[in-house]
């Protein structure tokens, strides 16, 4: 009598885990959970699951599965593969356009929904009808950068930036424009994986300011290398440079990168995650959001009316300001100036 029971409450809650799963949308997270780009991953998880928590009663429930793609393409459509294949996911999340690429067509030849939060320009060729991307414009961030240049009073200014999606390209039309207006400018690129940047010392001493247009750990050694030079903290601008986890290499560095959102909503992520480094958290929170309500007007069965869904309310008040869809697929919001004092970001240009 017993092992009957036994086996009929095995049976029922097997039951119950089968209805659980019909009713449980899996979203999954392709995102650098390890190594140096490690600070994109964690920032990006904390604003996929405040999305969630904010969401509270749904008519389905939303898990998310993490699969550390360590910013490598071939690892990260690995990791796609396996979040179809095995956890059978509705949404792939991902972040920088490269690998947003290189996954786009593993979610459209399985009919998935995917998210990549980047750093494009506005004419970008679009990666496929499944795939949206959103973050600020390379074009924002020059307007920005030469803006905060320019109103610094700089005579000066030197550009070294990554062979990396459009870090180059922005860094060389910043130069362009600072040039044209009489401010001296050079434009040094280099490889990802650089790792000796003795270049900046031979021949890059004595200007005004320095324009950095790179990630971690590139960024950060670049920074050090500056420093060491003499350079000052406030003669240092950049594009996203506070990806690192050391905020006292960005104390009183001038950097443009997506917008953190309300100071409330900065403040519960450091005090939920103890999380001070938020480049792309808020881009997280909106594509989640979104989703959400994707489904939750639509549902899971016709993926083509999520889609639907998201290219009409992808214009919208976003977390990270104001939001609006261009044509191919582009999710474009606000970008910001900012720096840090005493560890924590300080927005003084949006």
């Amino acid at each position: 009598m017993k092992r009957l029971l036994s086996i009929l409450c095995a049976m029922l809650a097997l039951s119950a885990c089968e209805k659980d799963d019909a009713n449980t949308i899996k979203i999954g997270a392709v995102l650098p959970m390890t190594g140096a780009n490690a600070p994109f991953g964690l920032a990006m998880r904390a604003g996929m699951e405040s999305a969630i928590k904010d969401k509270g009663d749904t008519k389905y429930k939303y898990k998310i599965v993490f699969e550390d793609g360590q910013q490598l393409p071939a690892k990260s459509i690995s990791a796609a593969q396996k979040l179809i294949s095995a956890d059978n996911v509705r949404v792939l999340v991902s972040n920088m356009t490269g690998i947003g690429r290189a996954i786009a067509p593993v979610a459209e030849s399985a009919n998935v929904l995917a998210l990549n939060a980047t750093l494009e320009t506005e004419n970008a060729e679009p990666m496929g009808k499944t795939t949206f991307f959103q973050g600020p414009s390379a074009e924002s961030y020059v307007k920005h950068a030469v803006s905060a240049l320019k109103k610094s009073g700089v005579k000066s200014v030197a550009v070294i930036a990554a062979n990396l999606g459009p870090s180059c390209p922005t860094g060389t039309k910043i130069a362009e424009i600072l040039s044209k207006q009489k401010i001296k400018t050079a434009v040094e690129c280099f490889n990802p994986g650089e790792r000796d940047f003795k270049f900046v010392s031979d021949k890059y001493q004595g200007y005004d300011a320095y324009y950095i247009g790179a990630f971690p750990p590139e960024s950060e050694i670049l920074m050090r290398q500056l420093y060491k030079m003499g350079v000052a903290h406030n003669q240092v601008y950049g594009q996203g440079l506070d990806f690192g986890q050391d905020t006292s290499l960005f104390q009183d560095v001038n950097h443009i990168a997506a917008t953190l959102g309300n100071m409330d909503f900065v403040n519960r992520i450091i005090k939920e995650y103890d999380l001070k480094n938020q480049n792309m958290t808020s881009v997280a929170y909106d594509l989640v959001s979104l989703t959400v309500d994707a489904f939750e007007a639509v549902g899971p069965d016709n993926m083509d009316a999520v889609y639907e869904y998201i290219k009409k309310n992808a214009t919208r008040d976003c977390m990270s300001g104001k939001c609006k869809l261009l044509p191919n697929g582009f999710i474009v919001n606000e970008a910001e100036w900012r720096t840090y004092k005493d560890g924590t970001p300080v927005v003084f240009e949006r």
